[in-house]
């Protein structure tokens, strides 16, 4: 059986849609028909030809989905039947392995992983997940809002693995999906004022309605202007950026003791003047994924209300137009989120 996917060939050159095979579940698995995938820019790096980090040759890209399931393994056919609508994490743990207990099966030593060309992601019409990382979507979840549980699950692990206290002051820096959901889930547990920073304004209204109290402009004032916008400087600096010189601006603006959560994955060789931190005592932690507890907890604040990330959603694209949008977001980034559908 064939399906249309978009599949990246090398870098510097668009994506192209193609028929490949459909992939066949294993006996944990679940196949599912997607129907919105979310276009990430860890994507947009990860086929840059200046990242020091391509993925392979071949690969179908997409970790932000939701969809229904078509046909499930052999054993998990009792938990799932076809036409029930999900999203899943975006890697299959062994199951068996002591981080996989933990639900933490993004470090198992045995996980299928998208990045690697283990898996068909999103950008195709069918993909495998696994019955162990699948979350199923309430009936009143749009297909849209169930894609959303992925970024959100970001932000929600890079907060909880900081110490944020009840009425601390907080700064994100980017204004990208990852620093609004670090926003909106700092805001869910308990934070006092939540600024996020971007070097320019344009998405200002955006922060503000995933729960920042102040937007303001990275520029040499930030410190200043944050200090005058929260009364203090911040606990924690969750940094959403990404590039090189990033550790070293959170640097320069955390207090003595203060904390950073690095969230923007750099792709590149980063760079730091060792005596700054050591001589604020500064705590660095890195944020990779979540947990399969995490992503679950990030759909139900969904369902729920209680976080909406729907002002961040720009539309969607067909696959047919997907290989030129990818190629715009390159150059053009006022869209926030947008999405593949089917």
């Amino acid at each position: 059986m064939k399906m249309r996917a978009a599949v990246f060939d090398k870098p510097g050159q668009p994506l192209v849609v193609r028929e490949i095979d459909v992939p066949a579940p294993g006996l944990h698995h679940l196949l599912i028909r997607v129907k919105r995938c979310g276009i990430c820019g860890s994507d947009l790096h990860l086929t840059d030809v200046h990242s020091s980090w391509n993925v392979p040759s071949g690969c179908v890209l997409g970790h932000e989905f939701s969809g229904e399931v078509v046909e499930a393994g052999a054993a998990v056919r009792d938990q799932w039947q076809p036409g029930d609508r999900v999203t899943a994490l975006p890697y299959i743990g062994c199951g068996q392995c002591a981080f996989c207990m933990r639900g933490e099966s993004f470090h198992c030593p045995h996980t299928l992983r998208l990045p690697t060309g283990d898996l068909v992601g999103g950008y195709g019409e069918y993909m495998v997940i696994g019955a162990r990382e699948a979350v199923r979507l309430a009936d009143h979840v749009s297909w849209e809002e169930g894609a959303f549980t992925e970024p959100l699950a970001v932000g929600l692990h890079a907060v909880a693995m900081s110490r944020i206290r009840p009425g601390a002051p907080v700064l994100v820096l980017g204004a990208g999906p990852v620093g609004l959901a670090c926003a909106a889930m700092a805001r869910r547990l308990g934070a006092g004022h939540v600024a996020v920073a971007a070097r320019s304004d344009r998405r200002a209204e955006l922060g503000r309605a995933m729960g920042a109290d102040s937007f303001l402009v990275s520029d040499d004032r930030l410190g200043e202007a944050f200090a005058d916008a929260a009364g203090a400087a911040p606990d924690v600096i969750y940094e959403c950026v990404g590039t090189p010189g990033m550790m070293q601006c959170a640097s320069d603006l955390a207090p003595v003791k203060g904390e950073i959560i690095m969230a923007g994955a750099c792709n590149g060789h980063e760079t730091l003047f060792g005596i700054t931190p050591t001589l604020k005592e500064l705590t660095y932690r890195y944020a990779a994924c979540y947990t399969i507890a995490e992503f679950a907890h990030a759909q139900r604040l969904i369902a729920t209300g209680e976080v909406n990330p729907m002002p961040m959603f720009d539309g969607t694209v067909s696959l047919d137009a997907l290989p030129q949008a990818f190629e715009d977001l390159r150059a053009n980034k006022t869209a926030c989120k947008l999405m593949l559908t089917f």
